[in-house]
């Protein structure tokens, strides 16, 4: 598995969606990346709430808010779960793990319950954006446009990948 080629399961009406990379930074680091609100601004979205073990957040793009959900697991600087509610669909869980490894800190990144096709390539655009700001902090990702471009190159390959998952 890798950014390019997740893993993607049917479980019913649902799919279960496994993102594997290994990333050229410290675990410590990556921690902050994937926890700290300044740092998921940086390469996903803004978060609200408290992202803490219990505490419920909120995610929004340009103000207009898309998700939320609650921690409800959280070992530090190892592994969190949360439920993942986006408008207009029906809970999800999303667990984040991460592993020292020989080159760098591996993130696994799991999300079940999937309904939408749209996660595939939202997921890899993200993980794709956190590749470029943990190995030079100041990247610059392009803004929104270059995040709705490579979502749109993307689209096609996934759609093809859940049809046949």
């Amino acid at each position: 598995m890798s950014l390019d080629s997740p893993e993607i399961v049917k479980d019913g009406d649902r799919y279960r969606m496994v993102y594997d990379e290994v990333y050229a930074t410290d675990a410590a680091d990556l921690w902050a990346a994937v926890t700290t609100r300044e740092r998921l601004a940086r390469w996903m979205a803004d978060y609200t709430g408290e992202l803490r073990l219990g505490g419920a957040w909120e995610v929004s793009s340009e103000g207009e808010a898309w998700g939320r959900g609650r921690i409800t697991a959280c070992e530090p600087g190892r592994s969190f779960t949360t439920t993942w509610h986006a408008t207009g669909e029906e809970p999800t869980i999303l667990h984040v793990r991460l592993e020292p490894v020989e080159g760098g800190t591996r993130l696994v990144l799991e999300h079940d319950g999937v309904q939408s096709l749209f996660y595939g390539p939202g997921w890899q655009t993200y993980l794709e954006r956190l590749v470029a700001v943990t190995a030079d902090p100041d990247a610059d990702l392009g803004g929104e446009d270059a995040w709705q471009r490579r979502f749109a190159e993307l689209k096609p390959a996934y759609s093809a990948r859940f049809a046949g998952a």
